[in-house]
């Protein structure tokens, strides 16, 4: 494609190319953001042979497009806590480039696109795999939340799908610590994410725990994996907090009779209403569901090795600059995540 149809000057690709980055084609776009397939090759090697090749996804942040709390507020927290992850379950990070008003975030590109679409595609997700991914899913969230970091927009769009059909979480726009810099927890207020996965306590409009919420969160996602369906009409929000807090919800007709129980049985204790008796994670990740299949009850190397490396993790904190300057400042450079490829069970 032309630097026209990419959108893209004609600087801002001899600064891509210096740094071994070229775009393909545009992927997706929002109002201050824009997805493009791309390309990486480590400088000074053949940039004509694809020994060295990478495809990557890459995300470019406009921010004289974007609200004025985004880029003050939301922003910084997304680009601190990107550099800080590394994680089998969490889309991998490239590298990360300012370039006067705007952000170049290169990342693992997902060849299965994300969740929903697979979903929609595909129809119901049969349990031996939905399994699989829901550990892969509850893993890289325990991760986040062992960091202290709560995710805020877990949904189907966010989740996506590598060429080996491993899931990985996506998407950090409204992720935040959940703890201040003396150790003490920190409520959220703010009503963020997608209201069909936002969690019963958040539309109360109540101070709020984001870890708990976002477990809720994951039960929807699961629900959907289950029925290719939501649990809740969202078109009312009163209406859906009803619905929410009386339990009216039930399993599709066509998959209700074949569902086990204990799929029936996790996807229920999920969507509890009430935060005290929600499950927790680690009752997800050992669950009568999970257990079903013994393999899921080891960690891989690199599911060891990222929660060893949680557990001991000081904070990280990127500082955005307010100025703006023709020099691209790097803010992660090119690296590759720690441990071995995640493992893919074949089932």
């Amino acid at each position: 494609m032309s630097d026209q149809e990419l959108g893209q000057s004609v600087s801002e690709e001899v600064t891509l190319n210096s740094r071994g980055y070229r775009l393909v084609k545009k992927l997706g776009e929002g109002s201050y953001a824009k997805v493009y397939l791309s390309e990486y090759h480590p400088v000074g090697t053949n940039q004509s042979s694809t020994e060295h090749k990478t495809q990557l996804a890459c995300k470019i942040i406009d921010t004289t497009k974007a609200p004025r709390d985004f880029v003050r507020k939301f922003l910084p927290r997304e680009l601190d806590i990107l550099v800080k992850l590394n994680h089998p379950h969490i889309i991998h990070v490239h590298s990360i480039f300012q370039r006067r008003s705007k952000y170049f975030i290169f990342m693992r590109f997902a060849e299965n696109g994300d969740l929903l679409d697979f979903v929609l595609k595909n129809g119901a997700i049969v349990e031996s795999q939905a399994r699989v991914w829901l550990r892969q899913m509850a893993l890289g969230l325990q991760y986040l939340h062992e960091l202290e970091i709560a995710h805020r927009d877990l949904k189907c769009e966010n989740i996506l799908i590598t060429s080996n059909y491993n899931v990985k979480l996506a998407d950090f726009g409204f992720a935040r610590y959940v703890v201040d810099s003396k150790g003490r927890r920190i409520l959220s207020e703010t009503y963020c994410g997608s209201l069909s996965y936002a969690a019963p306590e958040i539309l109360r409009g109540t101070p709020y725990n984001p870890k708990i919420s976002d477990l809720w969160s994951l039960g929807v996602i699961l629900y959907i994996m289950l029925n290719k369906a939501m649990p809740f009409d969202d078109t009312n929000i009163k209406r859906l907090y009803e619905q929410q807090t009386s339990r009216k919800w039930k399993f599709r007709a066509k998959v209700e009779n074949i569902l086990t129980d204990q799929a029936k049985k996790l996807v229920t204790l999920m969507l509890e209403p009430d935060v005290t008796k929600r499950l927790s994670m680690y009752q997800i990740l050992n669950s009568d569901w999970i257990a079903m299949d013994p393999r899921l009850m080891v960690m891989t190397p690199a599911e060891r090795m990222a929660k060893t490396e949680s557990l001991h993790k000081g904070p990280s904190r990127y500082k955005s600059e307010d100025k703006q300057t023709d020099e691209v400042v790097v803010i992660k450079i090119a690296g590759q995540p720690t441990g071995a490829p995640s493992r893919n069970i074949n089932v």
